[in-house]
């Protein structure tokens, strides 16, 4: 009978029956906030190592500090890469004019692989813009003579002269600066302006000098149809790259109709520039002007 009450007492008892859950209750909470905890930690860890190029990442990132710490980045970078070269010109490694337009053609094609680098932001253009801009003063410092590096002018001039950093170099500056400002990652006109440029112009110059003996051009002797082809390939392989670069990002839509009006605009360009007109118009000018144009017009 005693046994028969304290079990009956016992198993009514409300205490008895609460307390386990209660501690339950305590536990999955806890269970729950560690949880969440670790998941948070994995979530940063990730998106530490996704910078620079997961948007999630970068998302945490206000607009303004991004676009610094990406216009730093990027100048350093474009510093580091155009001093490499100017050390390999002093060292012999290169000639002058191999020199030069390895950096013509890896200069600006760099340049703009950094895009996505920077924000959404409107003004995000304008720091990305200030790159080009930078090294065009100091192509304008060393070829005024104001800055004194002769390993830049052997890097990067034709016949070892500082005056023609103010030329070609500069004016190569200035229509990436114009491109970036005004076409920016959201157009293939400007991506494609850039590639023609670099690409094109400077492939027609080292393939030209290469393979363009006995072969010139019946409109102007200084040009050859190997340099032509040389532009055309150069162009159309750097254009069709960076537009799949930057697709891959999401920036723009290309399609086999976008290639094709690429290809179109790489020909059309490769004529322009061999027009005996370069003592008149600098090639970067011609050449960048034609490919906005017939991209206006094709895109």
């Amino acid at each position: 009978m005693r046994w028969s009450t304290c079990a009956s007492t016992s198993s009514s008892s409300t205490p008895a029956r609460r307390a386990p859950r209660v501690s339950n209750t305590i536990t999955a909470r806890w269970r729950a906030r560690s949880s969440a905890g670790r998941a948070s930690s994995t979530s940063a860890a990730t998106r530490a190592f996704a910078f620079p190029f997961d948007d999630v990442a970068l998302a945490a990132f206000d607009d303004v500090p991004r676009d610094v710490a990406a216009t730093a980045l990027t100048s350093v970078g474009a510093y580091a890469w155009v001093k490499a070269f100017d050390v390999l010109a002093e060292r012999g490694t290169f000639a002058s004019v191999t020199s030069r337009k390895l950096v013509h053609v890896t200069s600006g094609t760099f340049f703009a692989c950094t895009w996505p680098l920077f924000s959404s932001s409107p003004s995000a253009r304008w720091f990305a813009a200030v790159i080009p801009l930078a090294q065009g003063v100091r192509l304008f410092g060393i070829g005024s003579g104001l800055i004194k590096n002769a390993s830049a002018v052997r890097a990067v001039s034709r016949e070892g002269g500082r005056e023609e950093l103010l030329k070609g170099p500069l004016y190569y500056t200035a229509c990436l600066a114009a491109c970036c400002a005004t076409y920016w990652r959201a157009s293939p006109i400007g991506i494609v302006a850039v590639a023609m440029m670099c690409g094109g112009d400077g492939f027609a110059d080292i393939i030209g000098r290469r393979f363009g003996r006995g072969n010139a051009l019946p409109w102007n002797a200084e040009k050859s149809f190997a340099g032509s082809a040389g532009f055309v390939c150069g162009g159309f392989g750097a254009a069709s790259a960076l537009l799949a670069y930057f697709h891959l990002f999401g920036f723009i839509d290309v399609s086999a109709s976008t290639y094709a009006a690429t290809l179109v605009i790489a020909t059309v360009c490769a004529i322009v520039e061999s027009l005996p007109i370069a003592s008149v118009v600098d090639d970067n000018f011609t050449v960048t002007a034609c490919a906005i144009a017939c991209g206006a017009l094709l895109y």
